[in-house]
């Protein structure tokens, strides 16, 4: 419940530590040689931390979700636009931290049936008609 980000404004939900996050994303631009190029807290009506990495000329992004320790590995174009990634050098990485996600699941049609939404996560689903599970979980809804 509540993975959307959205909650009832009864419920408090605590969020992720971004510190850590931010430490662990520098330890894994350490072991692979690389660089942290940008690291964005969430903002409404963004759900998720982003923190870029610069590995050779090529830059991945690492997604942790607001208030679940759920993360996933991207291509970043725009909070539309995020292409999922498996690299088993950064899941073996994260995984000691985080519940790291996986391409395929993410990629999965969402099926709305198949979750446990509260009502206001629902309503947003309807109004947004997301296709994946990915823009169920990283979303940029209001």
């Amino acid at each position: 419940m509540y993975i959307t980000g959205l909650a009832n404004h009864n419920i408090d939900l605590k969020k992720m530590d971004g510190t850590l996050f931010k430490k662990v994303g520098y330890e894994i631009a350490r072991k692979l040689h690389g660089e942290v190029i940008e690291f964005i807290p969430p903002r409404y009506p963004l759900n998720y931390f982003r923190l870029d990495i610069k590995i050779n000329e090529n830059i991945m992004s690492i997604l942790l979700h607001e208030y679940f320790p759920y993360v996933a590995i991207a291509t970043y174009e725009n909070e539309l636009q995020i292409h999922y990634l498996d690299p088993e050098d950064l899941v073996n990485i994260l995984r000691p931290y985080y519940t790291v996600l996986e391409k395929n699941f993410l990629n999965e049609p969402f099926d709305p049936n198949s979750h446990d939404l509260a009502e206001i996560e629902l309503k947003n689903e309807k109004h947004w008609s997301p296709n994946t599970n990915g823009e169920v979980i990283f979303n940029y809804w209001d």
